[in-house]
């Protein structure tokens, strides 16, 4: 199994059911562009992967970006799932059988109000450290 599929379905299977949002890896839109789920939802994208290999395990330190979607005026609700993700990645113990996540560390976190002014869109991205056992 690849370093890519490892991270996504670490930060997945940490944050799907635990969230006050359902988490996806895509979300099927409607003709308008719309999501057909609702508001608010999480979505897992982008990862980066480098080598974090030693003399005797290969590993690697990936990030993974993830997006909260919301219809709600304001902020408060897209930073309160931002919150709940931190609570669930940063520092926390995540495992996979086959690997040793050494670490899970938030690295940033980003909202804006998309174009149509209604939608609130919030980034955060965390770094795990994976090792092959």
């Amino acid at each position: 199994m690849s370093f890519e599929t490892t991270a996504q379905q670490i930060v997945y299977y940490a944050l799907n059911g635990n969230l006050s949002a359902p988490v996806y890896d895509d979300v099927a839109v409607l003709p308008d562009g719309q999501p057909m789920s609702g508001f608010p939802y999480v979505v897992i994208g982008n990862d980066t992967h480098r080598p974090f290999d030693t003399d005797d395990t290969v590993g690697s330190s990936s990030t993974v970006t993830i997006h909260v979607w919301s219809k709600y005026p304001g902020f408060k609700e897209c930073k309160s799932i931002m919150g709940e993700i931190y609570d669930l990645l940063n520092r926390a113990s995540l495992t996979k059988a086959g690997f040793n996540v050494v670490d899970c560390l938030w690295e940033y976190s980003d909202t804006s109000t998309d174009p149509d002014g209604e939608t609130r869109h919030g980034v955060t991205r965390y770094r795990l450290t994976i090792q092959e056992t």
